[in-house]
């Protein structure tokens, strides 16, 4: 998702915001799709080349991993990319 879809898409669900509970979902989401797309370009950085690009490397994608996170935000599931040789390691 590009800025330009990720502003528009905030905007659209923002409305649905009316409580405080709503405010601290909203932000939980934008922070866990936030995580996930920099792990997936450090991940494409790591291997040279970015998700469905053909590549000619010994290494690729393989999946992703569920983690749970607490944040001061609350707990919630994050899907960790993976690379085949094992040698990617998130910052």
């Amino acid at each position: 998702m590009n800025q330009k879809e990720l502003e528009a898409f905030a905007k659209k669900d923002a409305k649905n915001i009316k409580t405080g509970a709503d405010l601290d979902k909203f932000r939980a989401m934008l922070t866990k799709v936030t995580v996930e797309a920099a792990l997936n370009a450090e991940l494409d950085e790591h291997l040279g080349y970015s998700k469905h690009e053909k590549a000619d490397v010994p290494n690729n994608r393989n999946g992703s991993s569920s983690k749970k996170i607490k944040t001061e935000d609350g707990e919630f599931e994050l899907n960790t990319p993976r690379d085949r040789d094992g040698t990617f390691e998130p910052l």
